[in-house]
């Protein structure tokens, strides 16, 4: 059964939630599972929550934390979302598995620079 490694930021970074409350919800959502995989076919005793060694919106990959670099060394699938993480910091990031880079444009410079729109609302 796969294995899915949530990464997330010890200290507050915009609006992202920080590593303690992505455990205190995994946590509720394990309470929850009754191993019949409800979670849109994810067993969520196979949900892992790791600290991402940042403390940013955005996430250079050179200084994740250890844990994560060891826990995902071997991944099938990485998905960065977030226009910081998916686009700022990695868009052009080569990974040894699959990748999905998910993010909106919401700098006007940023899409200038990558010959592209604004997110238009």
């Amino acid at each position: 059964m796969a294995e899915v490694i949530l990464a997330a930021n010890d200290l507050p970074a915009l609006n992202d939630i920080m590593h303690s409350e992505l455990l205190d919800i995994v946590s509720q959502v394990k309470e929850l599972d009754d191993g019949k995989e409800l979670f849109y076919g994810v067993n969520a005793r196979n949900l892992l929550v790791v600290n991402s060694g940042n403390d940013l919106p955005v996430n250079d990959l050179s200084s994740v934390s250890l844990e994560l670099s060891f826990i995902a060394s071997d991944a099938d699938l990485v998905i960065l979302e977030g226009m910081g993480r998916a686009i700022e910091t990695n868009l052009y990031a080569l990974f040894k598995c699959d990748a999905l880079k998910i993010g909106m444009v919401k700098h006007s410079e940023v899409a200038e620079f990558l010959g592209g729109r604004l997110l238009i609302v």
